[in-house]
Formats: structure tokens, sequence, C-alpha cells
């Protein structure tokens, strides 16, 4: 198969400067409690209102849990395994547990149901 066009210049991936997104009419923060390899780690979403921001404490079970995570490095060799720490929870917060196995770029996918719609927020962290 051939492909019309020129083929895109391939762009470093570099990390989020504030962990900050809006989807959806939803303000969703990141923290995590560490960005050191290794290290067991916390990332919080905190998901609020745009408008109003206030917290959204009706998220949805999606899948049997608040939500769920992907985490893929950079060159996508390494994909990491996330669980909730309270499947039940339903915001404004919702943790998660991982580690990172090395440092480097990290791209984030935080999936997360509310009034029966499906969003997703990226995220992108830079891992020492």
């Amino acid at each position: 198969m051939k492909v019309e066009g020129k083929e895109k210049e391939h762009e470093a991936v570099k990390a989020d400067e504030k962990l900050v997104k809006v989807v959806d009419g939803k303000q969703v923060e990141l923290t995590l409690s560490s960005t050191k390899a290794q290290d067991e780690v916390t990332l919080t979403f905190h998901i609020a209102d745009v408008q109003t921001k206030k917290g959204i404490s009706n998220l949805e079970q999606y899948l049997g849990a608040v939500g769920h995570v992907v985490i893929l490095s950079d060159d996508a060799e390494k994909y990491l395994h996330v669980h909730p720490v309270d499947e039940k929870a339903t915001g404004p917060k919702a943790e998660f547990m991982t580690s990172f196995p090395n440092s480097g770029m990290y791209k984030i996918w935080g999936q997360f149901q509310h009034q029966g719609k499906v969003f997703t927020v990226p995220f992108v962290v830079d891992i020492k």
C-alpha cells in the first residue's frame, strides 16, 4: 500500500509543564507522590467542573473501577501496570498506584466516566 504525502518530522516527547488538563468541561489535575524511578508512586487525579471549579464527586464506575490508567514509556517499550487505591471511589480524587522502572518520559492516560460519558485525559511526565 502506498500513502501519498510527506512524512511528518518526528518530535521528541516533552514533559507537560503543568499537570492540569481540561477535557469535556472537566479540569483534571494530576499529582505524583514521587517522580523517581523505582519508587512506589501514588498518582492522584483531582477532577473538577471547569466552570465552577467544584470537585466532581459523582464519578461512575467504569469497567468495575473508579477509572483506569495506562502508562507507556516514550519508546513504547514499557507498559506499566496500574491499580486504583480505592476501586469504589467516586471523586473528586481518584488514586492509583504504580512504579516507574526506569528514568525517562512516560505518557499517562487516565480514563473516567461521568454522567454516562467516558473521558480520557493525557499527561506526559519526566521520571528521574
